[in-house]
């Protein structure tokens, strides 16, 4: 939404936003419904594999849509960003078995694409990062090295596919 509202796009921003945030959760809530999820953080590695294919199908049907009705390119490298972050977590999920933070993955990513795109200073978002880390490892969902693992995702992948992009 910030970055499409920054861009003078607000429903393009509205348009990532569903597809990357809304949709994903709602999948979320029907695979707890269905029994197919225990939970809204899907803390079970197991769960995971599934629930990332069918985010990385509402992903790329947001980019193929943005990309049919020429989207400002901004949003199209904001959505690849977020694309490239998501497959390395299914990397990481499927292939090295591990339970990579979606949490820190995303808000590292997010803050790293806005303060590339918009303002150094977005980056001071990252100072937020410690008390994300410290819900996720309170929680019991993932361990410290789960947590750096998804942050170092998130901080890398995203920017780099957002500046190649844009």
């Amino acid at each position: 939404m910030i970055l499409g509202w920054s861009i003078g796009h607000p429903g393009w921003g509205a348009f990532v936003a569903l597809f990357a945030g809304v949709l994903p959760m709602l999948l979320i809530v029907w695979g707890i419904v269905r029994d197919r999820i225990g939970n809204h953080h899907v803390t079970e590695h197991s769960e995971r594999h599934g629930l990332i294919v069918a985010i990385l199908g509402l992903v790329v049907t947001a980019l193929v849509v943005q990309i049919v009705a020429h989207a400002p390119r901004e949003m199209i490298a904001l959505t690849c960003a977020g694309l490239a972050a998501l497959v390395g977590i299914a990397v990481w999920t499927s292939v090295f078995h591990v339970k990579a933070s979606v949490h820190m993955a995303v808000w590292c990513g997010v803050v790293a694409v806005l303060g590339v795109a918009l303002s150094p200073w977005w980056w001071l978002g990252l100072l937020l990062a410690p008390a994300i880390a410290w819900s996720r490892l309170r929680l019991g969902h993932h361990t410290l090295s789960q947590i750096v693992v998804g942050a170092a995702t998130g901080l890398v992948v995203a920017p780099l596919v957002y500046l190649a992009v844009a």
